[in-house]
């Protein structure tokens, strides 16, 4: 059971970038015995190799081999994997990365564009919307693919509210090779080609960054990322978070729950799990403490909660 967990926990820490050299050469050594299988596999496939992974790995730690010079590779297929089996038991979703582009259907992509003084605001297929600052050039597809979403910011500044859809990731390609990936928050970037700086701020939400060979890190609200596009470099600090409205609108309350959890990186329990069928229209802002919010959704439906001390779980109960 030791060994399970140790491998378990090296693939978390591969897949959060904080992994050692001597880590990441293990992590990847392993993988090469996987790297001729084809890339596109079926979820009974993917469940052997997951289990083939976590038992070559606990095998590996008990022989403690030793440390080589390790080489970052594109490891798209392996972080597929791994992160597939990392999300049955910690919900790590979020970290996976890109889309491999075998994946990617041909759309027909429209351009937007803003003159140096103007802003305009695209709404998206899936209920996105974009809001591009001066001197700012975005291009999307006239409509998504069934499995994933993706556009791309190729100059300027834009400010992304993206709509939460579990089954489909939302990824914006950016300057430098950079991408990110969210499921539905909001946050800005600023990428223009003049500057040799890439900024990436959470509003709400979680955001994702990497590129080809790594993931850079996980922002959370109040966070940012500046990405030296020369170095290849990250460094991440706080910021001040902007006041981002929070609409709830024909949609349930356990979809409300759901969109509210994942904004504030916090548990939400119904109990009865019926409870979930209310409708649900509200308009809260990002600043508004959960608690503050949960208050008020209780009070709509004549409910309760109950919080742990942190505050990261909540449970709402008929009183």
């Amino acid at each position: 059971m030791e060994d399970k967990r140790l491998a378990e926990d090296l693939l978390k820490k591969y897949l959060d970038a904080k992994a050692t050299p001597k880590e990441i050469e293990q992590v990847e050594n392993w993988y090469n015995s996987y790297e001729g299988k084809n890339k596109t596999l079926s979820q009974s496939q993917k469940a052997v190799i997951e289990r083939r992974m976590l038992i070559t790995l606990q095998q590996h730690i008990q022989q403690r081999p030793k440390a080589k010079t390790a080489i970052i590779r594109n490891n798209t297929f392996l972080q597929i994997a791994a992160s597939t089996l990392l999300i049955c038991s910690i919900g790590l979703f979020w970290l996976k990365t890109r889309p491999h582009p075998q994946q990617k259907t041909q759309q027909p992509l429209l351009i937007a564009r803003t003159q140096a003084n103007e802003k305009k605001t695209i709404t998206l297929t899936d209920g996105s919307e974009i809001t591009l600052n001066p001197s700012s050039r975005l291009s999307y597809p006239a409509k998504f693919a069934a499995s994933f979403r993706e556009i791309s910011l190729e100059e300027g500044e834009a400010f992304f509210k993206i709509a939460h859809d579990e089954k489909r990731p939302f990824n914006v390609q950016l300057p430098g090779k950079l991408y990110t990936k969210v499921l539905g928050t909001s946050f800005t970037i600023r990428a223009f080609k003049a500057s040799n700086a890439l900024n990436i701020s959470v509003s709400t939400g979680k955001v994702a960054v990497g590129n080809k060979n790594q993931v850079f890190g996980t922002l959370v609200k109040g966070q940012q990322m500046t990405y030296d596009k020369n170095k290849e470099t990250a460094i991440i600090s706080q910021t001040p978070v902007p006041d981002t409205r929070i609409v709830f609108e024909g949609i349930n309350l356990r979809q409300a729950l759901q969109k509210l959890a994942y904004i504030y990186s916090i548990k939400i329990e119904l109990n009865p799990a019926s409870l979930g069928n209310l409708g649900c229209t509200a308009t809260f802002h990002s600043k508004q403490k959960p608690e503050e919010i949960l208050n008020i959704i209780c009070s709509l439906y004549n409910l309760k909660y109950d919080t742990t001390p942190d505050h990261q779980s909540f449970k709402i109960y008929k009183q």
